[in-house]
């Protein structure tokens, strides 16, 4: 089994030889005075395991049904490790396509017919389990309690041996697996296949590995967090740490390694992001170990090692010709890149003044934090170095990383770092071998045009966009309705709020509303929505009527908007007399995809106000670039003109309070009232939050 990129090297001293020489001072002045110059040498021995692993005897069996066989097969694993500190392995079930998963699955049958995990060796449920065995001699390891007899297969990395000093360079340390199965007689009759996957770590005292949560060719957004997650690479079952950064972009966390081990499946569109297939053996030839000035053919060279301050390891150097897939060749070629070798589901980051890389530096503004490792709250990125006529070199030094955004006919941008120094848009030569870190593919806000590109956004999409979203940051959508727009932003209730009052109806609109374009379901012509427009107010459940205020709030930044009684706020749909109607609100003025708050005690402006953020009247008001939620004084109407801005302000939910009330949030210049009620016929602001 090859090594895998959780091993954490440590740095060990081996010890400082000092060249010095004796010398007789013949006369202490003078220009003929003896001198004399101290010569040191310092060496350093990285710590480094490995483990490898021989088969003994295949792991195969032909078991009748209503029995169980233990003992199948055999397999010695092998452990160098020169850390004085020792080292850990970890086991966890593997089906070849998800880690964690334990059941043996059938070759031609439904999944439904899978022999799962366990120990029993009779009963009406087929299982099979675990067992290893500690090979004695001098570096003998210890096996965790339990894993010396039959034991279930983890479905998180688990430990299942360690040893607590270092090996020497041949013997090693060692011990075997074995499995056991118990086959019930309703077991259909087929092929099943299980996998247990061991991982060295070291010293032995070191973090359990987080066990991949999906593979990188299938994985969703929503695996993707602020937390550190391991995914598996299906083209060469290397694993990679990903995580969202501050930038809210998805990013691998370690350079791409593709090609280190010789592949034996070829580049597809369902594993790779490439339309033209690469087989193995065209993407093996292009491994090199020293690089050329070349456009035309495809480069890559592995380099060994570990950055020292990221803690990451250096991956592989690609030119741009296997960077892109093989689609970009010539030094005379201006396009973008579309493809590349990032796995399918991922591809490389946008470049230049405004692509990815620029953006991530904003979040970070620091060499140092670029660079720092993943648990120093850094982005961990490497000083891998560079290849170009040569062998790699530059390792420890600096570091490069392709974008796909071209410079000019011989140059892409890639982002580039050294000690004090950070250029997210440098460009460059493509025959150049340089590190890849891929961003996953999602949809983002700056994806985004209209607040209507909500309705149609899958949920893994939403997630997406949601993440995607800076705190304390606005960003700008339109309402395709009148063509007016909004800043919106993602607060800390993990909504996604309108950072100022709607004001649909300031003007008149040409469009209807509909469901395509508006949160309701009965479509309301255009001149039917003119005529709710008014300069003042009646006292009316029953007519839609909506006024707009001119001016904007001083604390919050944010316009007054337009306030709507509740017929009109309803689109129409809750236009009763009091006492005549207990409905919350379905539908509303909302754009598409967007809806009212939720009132009353459990409602979202209850909670929005109880965050720590948010729970003064001045947090409620400060704008959202001061970490506020930029709500407005804008007043309201009654019988007569709009009143009170500056001074007061409320905004409708959904919730019914009674047949004549809707719960509300309500604030004045000193306080706050998250879950106040009003009576319909009133006119309040409106707040749409996205429907997630």
């Amino acid at each position: 089994m090859k090594k895998k990129n959780l091993i954490r090297l440590q740095d060990i001293s081996f010890g400082t030889i000092a060249v010095s020489s004796l010398f007789l001072l013949v006369g202490a002045s003078g220009a003929n005075a003896a001198t004399s110059a101290v010569d040191e040498v310092t060496i350093t021995v990285p710590a480094s395991c490995s483990l490898t692993n021989t088969i003994g005897s295949p792991h195969t069996a032909t078991i009748e049904t209503g029995v169980y066989q233990d003992d199948i097969g055999e397999t010695t694993f092998k452990v160098f490790c020169n850390d004085n500190e020792g080292f850990a392995v970890y086991a966890v079930g593997y089906t070849g396509d998800a880690f964690g998963n334990t059941t043996m699955k059938p070759s031609t049958l439904a999944v439904s017919n899978a022999i799962a995990t366990g120990t029993a060796t009779s009963g009406s449920t087929s299982n099979w389990a675990m067992k290893l065995m500690a090979v004695s001699g001098d570096y003998a390891p210890t096996l965790e309690t339990g894993f010396n007899d039959y034991h279930v297969i983890p479905d998180t990395y688990t430990k299942v041996a360690s040893y607590a000093s270092n090996t020497d360079g041949s013997t090693g340390s060692s011990f075997k697996s074995t499995y056991g199965a118990f086959i019930s007689q309703t077991q259909p009759a087929d092929s099943y296949t299980g996998k247990v996957k061991y991982t060295v770590v070291h010293p032995a005292n070191a973090a359990t590995p987080i066990t991949p949560a999906a593979t990188m060719q299938n994985m969703s957004s929503s695996v993707c967090t602020t937390t550190p997650k391991q995914v598996i690479d299906n083209r060469d079952e290397h694993i990679y740490t990903v995580q969202r950064l501050a930038d809210g972009t998805c990013w691998m966390m370690e350079n791409l390694d593709l090609g280190r081990t010789p592949l034996t499946t070829d580049l597809t569109s369902a594993n790779t992001n490439l339309s033209t297939p690469v087989t193995a053996t065209t993407f093996n030839s292009w491994k090199k170990t020293l690089g050329t000035v070349t456009y035309d053919a495809g480069e890559f060279i592995p380099v060994d090692g570990i950055d020292s301050t990221s803690g990451t390891a250096y991956g592989t150097l690609y030119n741009y010709y296997v960077a892109s897939a093989g689609t970009i060749s010539g030094s005379s070629n201006s396009s973008n890149a579309t493809y590349d070798i990032c796995p399918a589901g991922w591809r490389l980051p946008t470049g230049h003044d405004t692509g990815e890389f620029q953006a991530l530096y904003m979040q970070y503004r620091s060499d140092n934090l670029i660079r720092a490792s993943i648990a120093n709250g850094g982005a961990a990125f490497a000083f891998v170095g560079v290849f170009a006529d040569s062998a790699p070199d530059g390792q420890g030094s600096f570091g490069n990383y392709w974008s796909s955004s071209v410079h000019d006919n011989t140059d892409m941008y890639r982002f580039s770092l050294g000690t004090g120094w950070a250029v997210p848009s440098n460009p460059t030569s493509r025959y150049f071998g340089v590190a890849i870190r891929c961003v996953l593919k999602e949809t983002k806000i700056s994806d985004l045009t209209y607040l209507q590109d909500f309705k149609n956004l899958s949920t893994d999409s939403k997630a997406s966009v949601l993440a995607s979203m800076i705190d304390n940051t606005t960003y700008n959508l339109i309402d395709n309705r009148d063509n007016r727009t909004y800043a919106i932003a993602k607060l800390k209730d993990g909504n996604i709020w309108m950072a100022e009052n709607l004001d649909l109806g300031r003007n008149t609109i040409s469009t209807s509303l509909t469901s395509a374009n508006t949160n309701l379901v009965t479509t309301i012509a255009a001149s039917t929505f003119n005529a709710w427009i008014k300069s003042s107010g009646t006292t009316s459940y029953t007519s839609a009527e909506l006024i707009s205020v001119m001016g904007g709030d001083s604390t919050s930044h944010a316009p007054y908007g337009t306030l709507y009684n509740y017929c009109a706020a309803s689109a129409g749909t809750i236009c009763s007399a009091a006492g005549a109607n207990n409905d919350n609100a379905t539908s509303d003025l909302c754009p598409a995809g967007w809806r009212l708050p939720t009132g009353g005690s459990s409602g979202e402006f209850q909670i929005l106000y109880s965050l720590t953020d948010y729970n003064t009247n001045a947090k409620m008001r400060a704008p959202i670039d001061s970490g506020g939620a930029a709500f407005a004084l804008a007043g309201y109407f009654d019988s007569s003109a709009p009143a009170y801005q500056g001074s007061y302000g409320f905004y409708w939910s959904s919730t019914i309070d009674d047949g004549s009330n809707m719960y509300e949030l309500s604030l004045n210049t000193s306080s706050v009232y998250p879950t106040g009620y009003d009576i319909r016929l009133v006119g309040g602001a409106i707040r749409c939050v996205a429907n997630l």
